[in-house]
């Protein structure tokens, strides 16, 4: 850590506390500053579960197959988007719960029609829901 330029020293210039560890979830961290340095600051981060790719999109009459790689660890379940733009603007969203589940069937849409679809695992703690990153977006054709 470093103030003015000068690097300060832990548990000389400062110290840290933190409530919480290392699993899904919203921590508080406190550095508190010691002699010359008094004072303190408290920052809150989150832990969001890690994320999963895309294995496989698979076109079908008026639809499409997503297949995701399992995320067992940390998840909740799994969030689903698609849309007609690489954007992803104006995108339509799934949930599938439970973290054993690995693939989602998406109907009624638009034949002939290019689509992209992403992919999210999610956790809920206490009352809150923490999300991972979206995949990368992977293109696939609806049959007609």
């Amino acid at each position: 850590m470093k103030l003015g330029g000068k690097v300060l020293r832990k548990n000389v210039d400062y110290t840290v506390s933190c409530k919480g560890g290392k699993k899904v979830g919203s921590y508080k961290v406190t550095v508190k500053g010691k002699g010359a340095y008094a004072g303190s600051k408290t920052a809150t981060f989150k832990i969001v579960p890690k994320g999963t790719p895309i294995s496989k999109v698979k076109s079908t009459k008026k639809g499409f197959t997503v297949t995701w790689r399992k995320q067992r660890k940390e998840t909740t379940g799994y969030q689903i988007r698609y849309s007609t733009s690489k954007s992803m603007k104006g995108a339509k969203a799934k949930t599938v719960k439970g973290a054993s589940k690995s693939s989602l069937k998406v109907s009624k849409l638009k034949g002939g029609k290019k689509y992209y679809v992403q992919v999210r695992t999610y956790k809920k703690v206490g009352g809150k829901t923490y999300c991972s990153s979206w995949s990368k977006a992977k293109a696939v054709k609806t049959k007609r």
